[in-house]
Formats: structure tokens, sequence, C-alpha cells
């Protein structure tokens, strides 16, 4: 598994939303080569993709940061990332 950052901001500006995360893939160069920003809404199911996602990005060697009017507890895959 390559090494990946997750970064987590607790802001004020999206608490209409759950969170909003930005994912970005590298080269093998280590250069930025996609980027892609995605926005989860306060639903269940929309709880669920975020976990989902979030855990399918980093093991495949994605960055993801993300961010969320809720502190970083809120989910227990993105808790277990952050305390590695």
């Amino acid at each position: 598994m390559e090494l990946t950052t997750i970064t987590y901001y607790k802001v004020s500006g999206v608490a209409s939303k759950l969170a909003v995360v930005r994912y970005t893939a590298y080269n093998p160069d280590g250069l930025p080569e996609a980027i892609c920003e995605d926005s989860y809404q306060d639903t269940p199911e929309d709880f669920c993709r975020l976990e989902a996602d979030i855990e399918t990005a980093l093991n495949g060697g994605i960055d993801t940061s993300i961010m969320s009017a809720y502190e970083a507890d809120f989910s227990p895959v993105i808790l277990r990332y952050l305390a590695i």
C-alpha cells in the first residue's frame, strides 16, 4: 500500500452538508495527476458513501482532505485513519 495523507478540517461553511472531500491522486513522479471534489449530504445514505469512499481512496493511495461542520469523531472510519 502506498503512503497516503488524510487531513480533516472542522469548518462552519459546510453546515448544510455532511462533508466536502477533495481527493488527490499522484503520478509516479509525485506530481498531482487528478483532483476530484465531492459533496456529501447529511443523510444516512451519504454517510455510508462517505465512509466507503474515504476507505477506498486511502487504500488506493489517494490523499483525502475532508471539510465538515462536525467533529472528526462523527465517523469511526475517518477517526481510525486520523489515529494511524
